[in-house]
């Protein structure tokens, strides 16, 4: 059995890969966009293929063609990113009697969680709590009656492109953008971080799970976090749970929270439906989301986890060494880390030469550099 990993040359994947193989142990399958694999095949030490996303043709050739090299295996599907995925469900749903075993909700359900309004809409209508959301003409209105409004990108994006109106004078920010394109939200007022929720499900039911919350992120506002810490909110648990039932999810998901301080709640932010940045800590703090994901395929027991708060994990390059530079953190702060209980992306589960030819390859890689100014930019 081996695990197939799609985008190899992501800081995501980079993680994924080294747990998966240097703690536990199981042989993997890697994929990266042409043109990176050579580069690639010196950090890990083994043939990466090439994986075309242009189209479902260009996919499909070369996943077949890695995966018929050795047609006496059988193969994961690690859900590691959207795009891939999104290809991978109409091979499935076409050709279904490929050796690869997945876990992964309805296609619809996936969908719906990329999509905010329709996840926003599927929120209020099966009763769980999200923020009050505005439509194009409601926005209007907003200049007679004034709430805080975070205008995000319909589809993914994350954080990149997002708007936020924190007095009445800016909502002229929103005057330029392609309404159609954005999910206009009411900005909850907390005085608590992020929450989220990390699992693996099956069938509605979560398997195994750790929270986070939220310490620092980068840019301050609405950007990617680089420093959070493991918690085990069961109130938080709950919301997530109810959610993850209402989908019949299975697979991967993060949950985010925000607590309303006006209405006393936890609210939905959002879904994401594949792995994410921070999912080292999953590890770190003794969920094993990884490796449960391949026990629940492969028919073992997954492990029950040991339910470690106060683990955290952080992001030092590049994002907190220009947030020193900047002075946004002190020295003090920087070099703190909190014992042995700290985990940092890229570096932890590692070994020291792999890790620094991987972020020599991130620094000169231009589809990276790309990436890292988008999260700059508004």
């Amino acid at each position: 059995m081996k695990v197939i990993i799609p985008d190899a040359q992501s800081r995501k994947a980079f993680d994924i890969i080294n747990i998966l193989e240097r703690v536990h142990g199981y042989d993997l399958l890697l994929f990266a966009p042409p043109g990176t694999n050579r580069l690639l095949r010196a950090i890990y030490g083994q043939k990466v293929h090439p994986l075309s996303m242009e189209n479902y043709g260009s996919f499909r050739e070369d996943l077949l063609s890695a995966t018929n090299e050795d047609s006496d295996n059988e193969y994961i599907w690690m859900t590691v990113s959207e795009d891939p995925t999104l290809y991978f469900y109409e091979l499935m749903e076409k050709e279904p009697h490929q050796p690869i075993r997945y876990l992964l909700p309805d296609r619809t359900m996936f969908e719906l969680a990329r999509k905010k309004e329709k996840f926003q809409a599927f929120c209020e209508a099966n009763g769980l709590p999200v923020p009050a959301s505005f439509s194009a003409d409601d926005l209007k209105e907003l200049e007679l009656d004034f709430r805080p409004v975070i205008a995000k990108k319909r589809i993914g994006a994350g954080s990149v492109g997002m708007k936020y109106v924190e007095k009445p004078d800016q909502l002229s920010l929103l005057d330029d953008i392609n309404k159609d394109h954005y999910l206009f939200q009411e900005k909850i007022v907390s005085a608590r971080k992020i929450h989220g929720i990390f699992c693996v499900a099956r069938e509605g039911e979560i398997i195994s799970w750790h929270g986070h919350e939220r310490l620092r992120t980068f840019p301050e506002k609405g950007g990617v976090t680089v420093f959070s810490r493991s918690q085990y909110d069961r109130e938080c648990k709950e919301i997530a749970s109810r959610l993850i039932r209402e989908m019949d999810w299975s697979g991967f998901a993060m949950v985010e929270f925000l607590h309303d301080d006006r209405t006393g709640e936890w609210k939905i932010i959002e879904l994401n439906p594949r792995l994410w940045g921070s999912v080292m800590l999953s590890e770190f703090c003794g969920a094993r989301l990884l490796s449960n994901y391949v026990k629940l395929l492969t028919d073992e027991k997954p492990e029950s986890g040991d339910e470690l708060t106060d683990r955290y994990i952080r992001w030092v390059f590049p994002f907190e060494v220009i947030s020193l530079l900047k002075g946004s953190i002190s020295p003090g702060e920087f070099l703190n880390r909190r014992g042995l209980n700290t985990c940092y992306i890229n570096f932890t589960y590692s070994s020291i030469l792999r890790a620094l030819l991987f972020q020599a390859y991130f620094i000169f890689n231009g589809r990276s550099i790309a990436r890292f100014f988008k999260k700059l930019l508004p």
